[in-house]
């Protein structure tokens, strides 16, 4: 069975007017490839769709020297006098690295080569078995999220840091458009006069309650609250070296990142209670918070198997020495951002209902970002100083040999213990005294991983395929 599921929330940028668009870079797949020319679909501009009412006509001298299939960049976008509301492009360039990413074949090897170790620090690395990493890329994790920034990774095997920036840019202004109209600066190089812009906003304010609008006012407050934490991340990134193609990942990918790295450590804003000795807690608002992100129960589920109880940052220790960047940015993110999480490939750590403290342990954490209401991820940093990528399949497939191997231990969680999203009135695990049903959810999760669809099923996108019912 193939996964040929599709993300159908993915936002599309519509471009409007039918005008010259230049001074930006564009990929393309593509289509078609006739005598004298070429048309491209499946436009993209960094981490944007762009809608252009129908593909894009390109002259070429030599049309053999293109295929179906190929990703191609481009720079312009011109109204096209043949083809009224369409568009056309004068130049096209081949992506000639072999990460052809927008070919399910291209984003396999995509996926292989990201996730190579890279970094001295990787030495240490646990090691995993070919045949594990091979299932574990059958999967496609962040396939959706590379074809996305494929035009970075294309660069040469790495990416030009002003290209970086221009996205990181790119997507503070697109994320909170509704603000420019007020004049805001989407810069994120700390050069912007904040007492001046903080002025214009409390004047708007002031403005909206003048005229009885208290509801816009609220409004804007929320939304410029916001907006300064997303541009102050990306600045705090930028400063401290850390700003690459894997900073932002929109909230779809959580369960990549969660299966990758189950064990977490979390600080919130809001106070939360130390519930990790407790004997049965019920969820706390961090864990109905991450639960909730998916909006599947099959992703609740796998997310409590490893955190039922929300472990403070102060429980965080290990050989994965922290690095003092990652120490100053956490101070600040979490005057940030709602939640920041350590995400950990600690299994051993994973709770003691598990009950298996002999597993070893890989390395490599990263530190994530969350903001309440906004669909996006925001990866902070990774103590080996890489993106999320490196060692991504290792990480994949020791949770699930982690799973296969101790599934049995599942049974220690007792039937009645409080579980949000569970069977018995979404509160308690389940009703059937004696089976508690995680060792069925984990065989149903396992099942899907050895066909290639884990992250579907954690996304909760088989639910009419009557193995994968859950």
């Amino acid at each position: 069975m193939t996964n040929d599921l599709k993300n159908d929330q993915e936002e599309i940028l519509v471009i409007e007017n039918p005008e010259v668009i230049v001074g930006t870079v564009y990929t393309g797949e593509i289509v078609s490839v006739h005598t004298g020319y070429v048309f491209i679909g499946m436009v993209k501009r960094a981490y944007e769709s762009i809608g252009t009412n129908g593909d894009i006509f390109c002259p070429v001298s030599e049309s053999s020297e293109f295929k179906v299939g190929q990703l191609v960049q481009f720079s312009e976008l011109n109204h096209d006098p043949q083809r009224v509301g369409k568009f056309r492009t004068e130049k096209i360039v081949m992506i000639e690295t072999g990460l052809d990413v927008n070919t399910p074949e291209g984003r396999t090897t995509a996926i292989a080569g990201l996730s190579r170790a890279i970094s001295p620090y990787h030495q240490l690395k646990k090691i995993i078995a070919e045949g594990d990493i091979s299932k574990a890329l059958e999967n496609k994790p962040l396939a959706e999220f590379i074809q996305q920034i494929g035009w970075v990774l294309s660069q040469g095997g790495g990416y030009n840091p002003e290209d970086i920036n221009r996205m990181a840019e790119t997507f503070v202004e697109k994320t909170f458009s509704m603000l420019s109209p007020l004049g805001v600066k989407c810069s994120i190089m700390d050069d912007v006069d904040k007492v001046a812009e903080q002025a214009m906003i409390d004047e708007t304010i002031a403005l909206y309650n003048e005229n009885g609008l208290s509801g816009q006012s609220d409004s804007l407050k929320k939304e410029y609250s916001q907006f300064l934490s997303v541009r102050e991340a990306f600045t705090l990134m930028h400063k401290n070296g850390l700003l690459n193609h894997s900073s932002v990942i929109d909230i779809r990918h959580l369960p990549e990142l969660s299966f990758a790295f189950p064990v977490w450590y979390v600080s919130a804003k809001e106070e939360i209670a130390d519930n990790t000795r407790a004997e049965d807690p019920s969820p706390d608002s961090a864990v109905n918070f991450f639960a909730d992100s998916i909006g599947s129960t099959e992703y609740a589920w796998f997310y409590q198997t490893y955190n039922r109880r929300t472990r403070p940052l102060s429980q965080f220790r290990g050989k994965d020495i922290m690095p003092p960047n990652l120490v100053r940015i956490m101070r600040q993110a979490k005057e940030l951002f709602d939640y920041v999480v350590i995400m950990t490939p600690y299994h051993d750590a994973a709770s003691k209902e598990w009950s298996d403290q002999n597993w070893l342990r890989n390395i490599d954490p990263i530190m994530v970002g969350f903001l309440k209401g906004l669909p996006h991820m925001f990866v902070l940093g990774r103590w080996s100083g890489t993106g999320v990528f490196p060692m991504l399949l290792d990480c994949i497939a020791d949770t699930a040999n982690h799973l296969k191997l101790n599934k049995h231990l599942l049974k220690n969680f007792s039937y009645n213990t409080y579980w949000y999203k569970g069977k018995n009135s979404n509160t308690m695990l389940s009703s059937n005294e004696g089976n508690n049903g995680l060792e069925k959810f984990a065989d149903k999760l396992l099942l899907a991983y050895d066909n290639g669809l884990l992250f579907p099923f954690l996304r909760g996108e088989l639910k009419d395929i009557p193995e994968y019912k859950f």
